[in-house]
């Protein structure tokens, strides 16, 4: 199957926008609009965490749709893995272990890692190189 150009940009554009979803629903946690924990520890700084995490996936927003490069979906892929684990793993700690916002999160981090994965698969030989970035000016 051809993976063409226009289905590539397509692709890209989906998971830069789960990004930017991600990051809006990162910052509002760190903004406190929604609350994702009932009893944080005095040691939890819910604030700066979502705003730290919401301004991590804006930066991914940016560098996916900007720059169609292999490195970038495999840092991305690496990125939602890690992030993913590191819910599984502190959710038992937290109460409630899980809630709707981390839920939706993860959500728009799987359709990053279904996107760049993806692309990463589906990329053609020259991905990234100057006919690439010639035709995609066109």
């Amino acid at each position: 199957m051809n993976f063409n150009l226009r289905a590539r940009r397509r692709t890209t554009l989906v998971a830069a926008a789960a990004s930017a979803a991600a990051a809006a629903l990162y910052l509002l946690v760190g903004l406190e609009a929604v609350q994702v924990v009932t009893d944080a520890p005095a040691t939890s700084d819910v604030r700066t965490f979502g705003l730290t995490a919401g301004a991590a996936f804006v930066v991914l927003a940016i560098l996916l749709f900007a720059f169609e490069r292999p490195v970038v979906w495999l840092l991305a892929a690496l990125f939602q893995v890690g992030v993913i684990a590191m819910y599984v793993a502190v959710a038992p700690q937290r109460d409630p272990p899980v809630e709707v916002w981390g839920l939706l999160i993860k959500a728009c981090q799987v359709v990053i890692l279904a996107g760049v994965t993806i692309l990463l698969l589906r990329r053609p030989h020259d991905a990234g190189g100057p006919v690439a970035l010639h035709q995609r000016r066109i």
